[in-house]
């Protein structure tokens, strides 16, 4: 094969993403569906710190009512006292996160973030773009790092990163992995794994799996893939 046939056969495969705040539009547009429907589900918090051998569990069923938020009811607790109350107020900073006023301040778009996209690459069996998202301001609830996009529907597939501010001498600045699927056409959480290194605690785990969701004419469980499991080789743009 010639060279120039060469430079044809790559200039036809090669991948063009939109531009970073075109992009983020795109990606709050479709983060922003589920918040025009009511819909329910599930999760299940595990919490274990190294330093004290300590765990704890708590059921939680989590409703979501439209121009309104989240709302979490706690069904069962069990291990140490000290994580549950860590795990019950990550449930209270994630609903007041909700409310219509404060979405818009956490949410992936172009008015919180600045994008970049890296390349392409397959993760849990979709094709997606690569991006790494830099927040505009310091904040406990905006994350530097990386998002894998679906290149058909827009939806965030995976994230991987840390929030710009500490949370609490508690918990520090964890890394943060958090998965979705697609469910009734809508992109929702399936996992969520935290590990955060704190002046108080020491070394924390926090994994968050999430299941029996009920959207409107939909009764699924997201199909949640392992830590690590959807990566693929990175295509360069």
């Amino acid at each position: 094969m010639s060279p120039l046939e060469w430079c044809c056969l790559l200039a036809a495969t090669s991948v063009t993403a939109p531009p970073g705040e075109e992009l983020l539009a795109k990606i709050a547009d479709v983060g922003n569906r589920p918040t025009k429907i009511t819909y329910s589900g599930r999760r299940e918090y595990r919490v274990r710190n190294a330093r004290f051998a300590q765990h704890a569990t708590v059921f939680v069923q989590m409703t979501y009512r439209a121009g309104e938020g989240k709302r979490f009811n706690v069904l069962q607790r069990d291990g140490s006292d000290r994580l549950t109350a860590i795990i019950e107020k990550v449930l209270a900073t994630e609903s007041d996160a909700s409310t219509p006023v404060k979405r818009a301040e956490v949410e992936i778009s172009a008015a919180n973030y600045q994008a970049r996209v890296r390349g392409t690459a397959s993760m849990g069996g979709h094709d997606c773009y690569v991006v790494d998202l830099i927040p505009k301001r310091k904040s406990k609830l905006l994350i530097r790092g990386t998002v894998w996009v679906d290149r058909q529907t827009y939806g965030v597939v995976r994230i991987e990163g840390s929030p710009t501010e500490s949370l609490s001498l508690w918990i520090g600045k964890p890394d943060i992995v958090a998965e979705f699927a697609e469910v009734g056409g809508h992109w929702l959480p399936s996992y969520v794994k935290s590990v955060s290194s704190g002046f108080l605690l020491g070394t924390s785990e926090m994994e968050i799996r999430y299941s029996d969701y009920r959207v409107p004419d939909v009764q699924a469980e997201p199909t949640a893939q392992s830590v690590g499991s959807g990566s693929g080789d990175l295509r360069s743009r």
